[in-house]
């Protein structure tokens, strides 16, 4: 055979091989990415898995698959990876025929959020590498890193401070299917208390007594409007751990917990507002609508509104908690209508020093201030 004759062959080889590849070489070719977990708590570490599959007769000796995600997901291989606003990588594989290839990473969650790819990608060449050829895939994985809550110390003293704080407002509600007896009538007592028999009877005015019932409800109330253009985007944060320990120590004690928040986000662009409940799945409910906010987006609702609408709902059974950094005349003025109106009230303020509060405004309004 003449070296022209092998020339011939090596190139009709090389065009056919190439040929196949530019047809087949993607056909049957799939990856998918998974989470570990679909929730998360801020500092948990978890795997993202990557499978690769080849269902054809055709190896592939050169495959790269690339994605794009949060950079608030800490990758621990930074190898074949690289960060600026989000995190890329640029993983290389050797496939075989009829082969899946499954790698796993490990990443540290290190801020709430939720979190899905931007973009995955896989391209391969022929066995020149000279030629490539790009696929785009959807994908579906998704992560809902739930905020962190207050050490266990921070949790009790500000709970105790609530407490405390309410204590000197509380209307204990008598029961009244728990009779306890009669006595004469004082100022304070209601209309509604005088027992008229009795009353006929003894020539004085009467009363009933009822046993009091210790049931409790809370309204957990979390404005997340700004003082101005713009934000202390770590006290937000910190406002957010806040609420979430809140409600988890509510939870945990049983307490019935109404959440209403104007922060906007994935799960809502108009706020959230979660019906009373108690338990677990109501505490992850909270927490999914805490990590879905987008500090980003500024509320469009005054809370005032909100406020006054939230108590025109429940009146003045629950006890009313609002967190809120946001100190303007308007939600003063609904804060206080509300205790006017005879509901039990806490403002918790999460605090910085480089924010100043007029001690005025604090002492007026009994401000809990969290730093």
């Amino acid at each position: 055979m003449t070296a022209l004759s092998i020339f011939i062959a090596l190139h009709l080889s090389l065009i056919i091989i190439r040929a196949i590849y530019r047809k087949i070489c993607l056909r049957d070719l799939d990856v998918r990415l998974f989470f570990s977990e679909a929730t998360a708590v801020e500092g948990d570490s978890l795997t993202l898995s990557t499978v690769l599959t080849n269902a054809k007769w055709l190896p592939l000796p050169w495959v790269a698959v690339k994605f794009q995600v949060s950079k608030f997901l800490r990758f621990a291989d930074m190898e074949n990876a690289q960060i600026s606003d989000d995190y890329y990588r640029n993983d290389l594989y050797n496939v075989l025929m009829y082969q899946r290839i499954i790698r796993r990473l490990e990443f540290l969650c290190t801020k709430r959020g939720y979190y899905r790819f931007k973009s995955l990608d896989i391209t391969c060449w022929d066995i020149l590498i000279d030629r490539k050829y790009v696929n785009h895939f959807d994908c579906d994985a998704s992560l809902t890193v739930y905020p962190s809550t207050l050490e266990v110390q921070e949790i009790d003293e500000l709970h105790t401070r609530i407490n405390g704080h309410l204590q000197a407002q509380r209307f204990i509600h008598p029961d009244p299917f728990t009779f306890r007896g009669i006595r004469e009538y004082a100022p304070n007592d209601p209309v509604k208390a005088i027992n008229f028999k009795a009353s006929a009877k003894s020539q004085d005015l009467m009363v009933n007594l009822w046993d009091y019932s210790v049931s409790r409800q809370v309204v957990l109330m979390f404005n997340l409007q700004r003082q101005s253009r713009w934000h202390n985007e770590i006290l937000d944060e910190r406002a957010i751990k806040v609420a979430a320990s809140l409600a988890q120590r509510l939870t945990e004690a049983h307490i019935p917990v109404r959440f209403i928040t104007n922060g906007t986000g994935i799960v809502s662009s108009k706020g959230v507002d979660l019906p009373e409940g108690t338990g677990a799945t109501h505490f992850n409910q909270i927490m999914e609508a805490l990590a879905h906010i987008n500090l980003d987006q500024t509320p469009d609702t005054p809370f005032a509104n909100i406020m006054e609408q939230a108590f025109t709902l429940y009146q003045q059974e629950p006890e009313y908690w609002l967190i809120s950094t946001y100190h303007e005349a308007d939600i003063e003025a609904a804060y206080h209508r509300l205790g006017s109106l005879g509901a039990k009230t806490a403002w918790i303020v999460p605090h910085s020093h480089q924010v100043d509060i007029d001690e005025r405004f604090i002492n007026r309004n009994k401000l809990i201030l969290v730093e």
